[in-house]
């Protein structure tokens, strides 16, 4: 599973009949972190814990609360150690920000479509999201401004990572396999500059489209200093 947001403690041992649960959210974390999501249930993680499954229900409602609550875990971790340089001007706050947001879900790996964002969302997970505001409002964007340019940036970097994901399956994104497939029963001198591009092997969901993605933004808030 992914890198621990918090610390933990070892898995406990199967308690006998009428001991304490002992669980909280650092100790179901580490036992469903030594699962494959893909395999992981509710009376499975109560078997590991050692635990009757009502004692796990009374902490996760159930496998998709579970599931939530990994991603979350992950992305968590992952935001937590991002760290934009005090002298770092706005758009590098913007291009560190957004990179790591990516980074984050993308490494998160299937768990990610179950990632929401709830109350267990720490400061230091939302504070490179202050910092990118902070650098925005300094360079002259107003508050208007530098706000729906963070939630544009948010947008573009899940969407993306959204993306990336779905792309890096064996078989690749299913909209590369439907364009090809489209261009195949084409007329073969209709489409000339799409064809051209897919002959480049043009990679729509690597670094290389990303950063473009991210460069188009900055070129476009730039226009909202005054």
């Amino acid at each position: 599973m992914g890198t621990p947001g918090e610390s933990v403690g070892a898995v406990p041992q199967r308690r006998g009949r009428g001991e304490r649960a002992g669980l909280d959210r650092a100790t179901i974390l580490a036992a469903a972190r030594t699962v494959d999501a893909a395999e992981l249930t509710m009376q499975g993680l109560a078997d590991l814990l050692g635990v009757d499954r009502k004692a796990l229900h009374h902490h996760v409602s159930g496998r998709e609360a579970l599931l939530e609550l990994l991603a979350e875990d992950t992305f968590i971790a992952r935001m937590s150690a991002v760290g934009i340089p005090d002298d770092a001007s706005w758009k590098e706050a913007c291009r560190i920000f957004a990179d790591a947001m990516r980074r984050a879900l993308v490494d998160s790996g299937p768990l990610m479509s179950h990632f929401r964002v709830s109350s267990q969302v720490t400061l230091a997970s939302v504070r490179p999201a202050e910092i990118v505001l902070e650098r925005m409002l300094a360079a002259g964007f107003d508050d208007d401004a530098a706000g729906r340019g963070l939630l544009l940036l948010t947008t573009v970097s899940v969407g993306f990572a959204r993306e990336q994901l779905s792309a890096s399956g064996a078989d690749g994104h299913p909209h590369v396999r439907n364009f090809r497939d489209m261009l195949a029963h084409a007329d073969a001198d209709d489409l000339g500059a799409l064809r051209r591009l897919d002959r480049r092997d043009f990679d729509a969901y690597g670094d290389e489209q990303f950063r473009f993605d991210i460069d188009a933004f900055l070129t476009a808030m730039s226009t909202y200093i005054p």
